[in-house]
């Protein structure tokens, strides 16, 4: 009897870049939908990104509170991306970025704790052409964001793609100046494609 080989479970956690808004049909749009199609049948991506939402659980919309969350805890995978970080760069969210790092190493361990002891890749926020300081500032991504992620990934040792590179020269394929068109989407999925396929799991 031939044995089906089992796919390997991918998980995206994240917010509304994640989720795909302001694409066209964020079912085949969205960053983790293009990332599925470059993976192949051999893998099977699940989008778990949820709008507006924070790493901080202080933060205005905590993904830890959402249903999604817990969801792709319950999936045991093999492999998780995180991308949170750009809505806590709102002013609303500022006062309580001395959190954000002790609050992704305990999301890493989250998943780290798991049955499947999945591969875990943090990454950074891209970039945010917002020309309000008080909404998604590149600012607040640039110097508070991404150090704290890449301090917490250091700590956990697990993985992360700097993806503010991404798009930094692309504004016209970020019509509101937060959220990438599915061209834009898809530039992550492939530098996400690509990172996988150069770095095989230690």
């Amino acid at each position: 009897m031939v044995s089906v080989l089992q796919k390997v479970k991918v998980v995206c956690v994240g917010a509304s870049i994640t989720a795909g808004a302001t694409t066209a049909n964020p079912a085949t749009d969205s960053y983790p939908a293009q990332l599925g199609r470059l993976l192949g049948n051999e893998y099977e991506v699940t989008n778990y990104g949820v709008s507006s939402c924070t790493m901080l659980r202080h933060g205005d919309f905590p993904y830890w509170k959402t249903k999604e969350y817990q969801k792709a805890l319950e999936s045991n995978p093999d492999v998780v991306f995180i991308d949170l970080g750009g809505n806590d760069s709102k002013a609303v969210n500022r006062p309580y970025m001395h959190e954000f790092e002790k609050d992704c190493r305990d999301m890493i361990d989250a998943f780290a704790q798991l049955p499947s002891k999945p591969r875990i890749v943090v990454l950074t926020p891209i970039v945010s052409f917002v020309k309000d300081s008080n909404g998604i500032y590149d600012e607040v991504i640039v110097k508070d964001v991404t150090p704290a992620t890449i301090s917490a990934v250091q700590k956990k040792n697990v993985e992360v793609i700097n993806m503010h590179p991404i798009l930094d020269k692309h504004p016209e394929l970020m019509k509101d100046g937060i959220h990438p068109d599915a061209e834009g989407s898809g530039m992550m999925a492939k530098a996400m494609y690509d990172y996988l396929m150069s770095h095989p799991e230690k």
